[in-house]
């Protein structure tokens, strides 16, 4: 059986900047351009929930984006609107990633469309409504603290409304619905107007014709297209950076003597982990990292749906990690999904290396700089720990006028920043919309699509329990 690599020696130390300045860019803009456009608008808009699209991440080729009618090859970092359909062939594995971190997963042969997903003025998620129209999804839903925010999947014949939890939906070719509650409790509503409350560890569905069945407990399906996926991936995601992760799959299943090469997996560095799940067996997980050390484990531990094997590499370096998967004794063939992902301490700095960077911002540090601007009770906020965006608030009083402004940042695709006022008030007045169109006119620049000075490929908040980060990874410009 391969051994583990012997863990590295600390590596020379990556190019580190103290502070973390472009990503200073983004809650400065969204504050100085607050302050400055109050004095042009004194028109009142009433509050309201604000859409915000999701972002895709397409796992396994292919899957088929559909917007405003026209149909594209979906890509990861394409964004997710309001009214636009997914569609996964036999072989494409997807998922639609909600700025809260809220996902949904999507299997081989699924369509879904997203019907709305909703923010409140505390950047909050409010009301996501999905309608499944063919196949399988697994939905992990953050906690809704909104009052009467829901998480809803609709197919044929019903539909579960959820506050936070994980389920599965399965949407049969005959209009019957199928619903599968892992953590919390699912509200079932058939088409027919019965109802039924399903709760973790238990199964209900309804017939064609909408009506609820009562729970039972979860039924075994070897053929279930998550049981690895879900794996592999909670793994990794509790041993490193959540936003970081990428999980690949086989294209086919794998026998003795077979390999399977992976998509690389890019990162600035730290320590790099992956996580293989497999039925049995014995399989090998090769990671080769951007020095050319090869780092393998094989055999892995037992749990309740299969195997794990973990490589760890302490102090990896920045730049693009080689993965692939060996059969070493698995007879008959068996699929499998691995997951790549990086852990490093919240802190306030920019590491440039291997061609990409990673730009740390510290809350307080940003409410320090503005304090010293002058700022009088000053707070900035970066909310929550989302894997999918960052929630920034701030508040103060400048030059004697009192602001207040929310925004949802997140990568627009493109390697640009797409930023979503969800609060603007001067002196009390609401301007949130009249905001927005000022900074665009007075800058040249939309707002759903802000270059920053290099390629964004993920923003995301970390905390360190006394602060919280805003953290921007990507690619620096030519000789930065």
């Amino acid at each position: 059986m391969a051994q583990p690599t012997p863990g590295l020696g600390a590596p020379p130390p990556a190019k580190r900047r103290r502070g973390g300045c472009l990503g200073c860019l983004i809650p400065l803009l969204v504050i100085i351009l607050l302050l400055g456009g109050a004095f042009y608008f004194l028109v009142v808009q009433a509050a309201a929930a604000v859409s915000v699209p999701a972002q895709l991440v397409v796992l396994n080729p292919n899957t088929t984006l559909t917007h405003s009618g026209s149909a594209q090859p979906g890509k990861s970092g394409a964004l997710v609107n309001a009214g636009d359909s997914i569609r996964n062939d036999a072989n494409g594995r997807s998922l639609i990633q909600f700025q809260d971190g809220s996902i949904t997963r999507l299997a081989p042969s699924s369509q879904v469309t997203l019907q709305s997903a909703d923010f409140d003025q505390q950047g909050r998620l409010h009301n996501v409504s999905i309608v499944q129209e063919a196949g399988r999804s697994f939905s992990t839903v953050q906690k809704l603290v909104a009052g009467n925010a829901h998480f809803s999947v609709a197919g044929h014949a019903a539909n579960a409304s959820v506050r936070g939890t994980r389920f599965e939906i399965i949407q049969n070719p005959d209009g019957s619905f199928l619903l599968k509650v892992y953590v919390g409790l699912v509200a079932l509503n058939g088409s027919n107007g019965s109802t039924v409350s399903v709760p973790a560890g238990q199964q209900a569905g309804a017939s064609a014709g909408g009506a609820v069945s009562k729970p039972v407990p979860i039924v075994a399906d070897p053929s279930d297209p998550f049981t690895l996926w879900i794996s592999s991936e909670e793994a990794a995601k509790a041993a490193g950076q959540p936003a970081t992760a990428q999980t690949s799959f086989d294209q086919a299943a794998i026998a003795t003597g077979q390999t399977s090469t992976q998509p690389e997996y890019d990162t600035a560095g730290g320590e790099v982990i992956g996580e293989l799940a497999y039925p049995g067996s014995n399989m090998e997980l090769d990671v080769t990292d951007p020095n050319g050390t090869v780092h393998a484990a094989s055999g892995g531990t037992h749990g309740p749906n299969g195997k794990l094997v973990v490589v760890d590499i302490p102090y990896g370096p920045g730049g693009a990690y080689k993965v692939s998967v060996k059969g070493l004794d698995v007879n008959p063939a068996e699929h499998f999904a691995v997951t790549l992902i990086t852990k490093f301490a919240c802190a306030a700095n920019q590491v440039v290396a291997g061609g990409f960077v990673r730009n740390v911002l510290s809350a307080n540090q940003t409410r320090d700089a503005l304090v010293q601007a002058g700022g009088i009770q000053v707070s900035v906020s970066f909310r929550g720990a989302s894997a999918g965006g960052a929630n920034l608030g701030g508040s103060g009083s400048f030059a004697g006028t009192s602001i207040a402004a929310g925004a949802l940042v997140y990568a627009a695709g493109g390697g640009n920043v797409g930023v979503i006022l969800t609060e603007a008030t001067v002196d009390g007045i609401n301007v949130r919309g009249q905001i927005t169109g000022a900074m665009a006119q007075a800058t040249g620049h939309n707002l759903s699509s802000l270059n920053i000075g290099y390629e964004v490929d993920r923003i995301y908040t970390c905390s360190s329990g006394t602060d919280d980060f805003l953290v921007i990874e990507g690619r620096p410009p030519a000789g930065g």
